[in-house]
């Protein structure tokens, strides 16, 4: 009796172990800003415009599903851009859109950065989606991952806690 609740605790542990480490691998593969899949190992460049059209360089960084470098038309709009940029990731958030922009005023270049909420677009100032050259625009993430990781942690505690509450019956018993 000993031994299989020792062998059932043994398997119970390496099968979290298991689910963590899973967890761990998706988080890392999917959902970080650093992983494969929102920021390649490579540099995208893409381009967008008709023949001798005139065109505007700028980075789609974050959780998109094609981050890049993308030369498009003067006329392509940052709703546009990230349409082409496949939209939000999984784990990216339409409501948190940063948008990096250089500005010169007095002689003097200064960084000026702004925020778009493309969920309620409604509220969007239309000034506000036109792109310019050298922008960069930045796609957050929602909080849904953090709280599908923290689900996960805490269902692994709940498996470790009951598999040695089990043990402590077993053994008074």
């Amino acid at each position: 009796m000993k031994l299989f609740i020792r062998l059932s605790l043994f398997f119970l542990l390496v099968s979290l172990a298991g689910s963590l480490a899973q967890a761990q691998m998706q988080q890392m593969g999917q959902s970080s800003f650093l992983s494969a899949t929102s920021v390649q190992l490579t540099t995208s460049n893409y381009y967008f415009a008709k023949p001798n059209e005139l065109t505007i360089v700028v980075n789609v960084m974050g959780f998109v599903q094609r981050p890049g470098r993308y030369e498009i038309s003067k006329s392509i709009d940052l709703v546009n851009l990230l349409a082409l940029a496949g939209g939000a990731s999984d784990d990216g958030s339409m409501s948190d859109v940063k948008i990096t922009r250089l500005l010169e005023a007095d002689g003097r270049i200064t960084r000026g950065e702004f925020k778009v909420n493309l969920e309620d677009i409604s509220g969007v100032n239309p000034t506000d989606l036109v792109l310019s050259p050298g922008d960069v625009i930045q796609v957050g993430r929602s909080s849904w991952p953090f709280w599908r990781d923290a689900f996960t942690v805490v269902m692994g505690a709940a498996v470790i806690v009951t598999a040695v509450s089990q043990v402590i019956i077993a053994r008074n018993y």
